[in-house]
């Protein structure tokens, strides 16, 4: 399996805070967060590449990264900076043949449900996508799914606001892809479209036809300030037994 991580951005929240350490090197059970995610995927994923779009202009990052290939882990950098988390997920993307898992660097999941989900997208016909959902809510502004009456399709998506009628599932952050619903997605766009990987997904749902399957995780976090970090080092201890 291929995978992506999508580490474009600013990290602004930890910025805010007064943490200077670039978000990815954050450290997260005593390594940097991109370096755990990385053994993670090396581990769990069986890995052959990973293709990581990187933000050349964190201090120290991308350094980091050559670092840890040089030493053999199987990465593919692409040093990029964007705030339209889409168009990083594209330069991510390109070059893989065959199918892939997305990530943004501060996903953060049961490993045992990784597995699981790792192999449902390595099942997966040509026509289909498989999204981690997950009903564990802990954002602000979380992206809705709306399931078809099976509760096995997402037929759409909506950010923030209230959940669907259906009951509140939101998105688990973790893309199981192919390169044809890139290219089904990229030939419906335009210029700044679409915005994000919200409407990304919300394309995918609602106006290609493409089958967007569900895999229900029990819980994924997302790291975006030192709170989140606080709960996410709590998380892995009792999901993952880590230390």
């Amino acid at each position: 399996m291929n995978y992506v991580i999508l580490a474009a951005g600013l990290g602004s929240r930890f910025s805010k805070e007064g943490i200077d350490t670039p978000k990815p090197l954050v450290p997260l059970m005593g390594q940097p967060m991109i370096g755990r995610l990385i053994r993670v995927l090396i581990a769990r994923g069986g890995c052959e590449e990973i293709h990581i779009v990187a933000n050349p202009r964190m201090e120290g990052f991308v350094e980091y990264l050559e670092e840890l290939k040089a030493q053999g882990a199987p990465l593919v950098i692409k040093p990029y900076m964007s705030d339209n988390s889409y168009s990083s997920l594209r330069v991510g993307a390109e070059g893989i043949d065959g199918k892939f898992i997305a990530m943004t660097v501060d996903a953060i999941f049961p490993n045992s449900e990784f597995e699981q989900f790792k192999e449902v997208v390595e099942r997966m016909p040509d026509d289909e996508v498989c999204m981690a959902l997950t009903r564990f809510i802990d954002d602000e502004s979380p992206l809705y799914a709306r399931l078809a009456p099976s509760g096995t399709e997402v037929i759409d998506y909506r950010y923030g606001g209230e959940p669907y009628a259906e009951g509140a599932i939101v998105s688990a952050g973790i893309y199981g892809l192919t390169p044809e619903a890139m290219k089904v997605v990229a030939a419906r766009g335009q210029e700044g479209y679409p915005e994000s990987l919200s409407d990304f997904q919300r394309i995918l749902a609602a106006e290609t036809p493409l089958k967007v399957v569900v895999f229900e995780m029990t819980k994924a976090l997302d790291v975006d300030c030192s709170h989140d970090r606080a709960a996410a080092e709590a998380f892995l201890r009792a999901a993952n037994g880590e230390i």
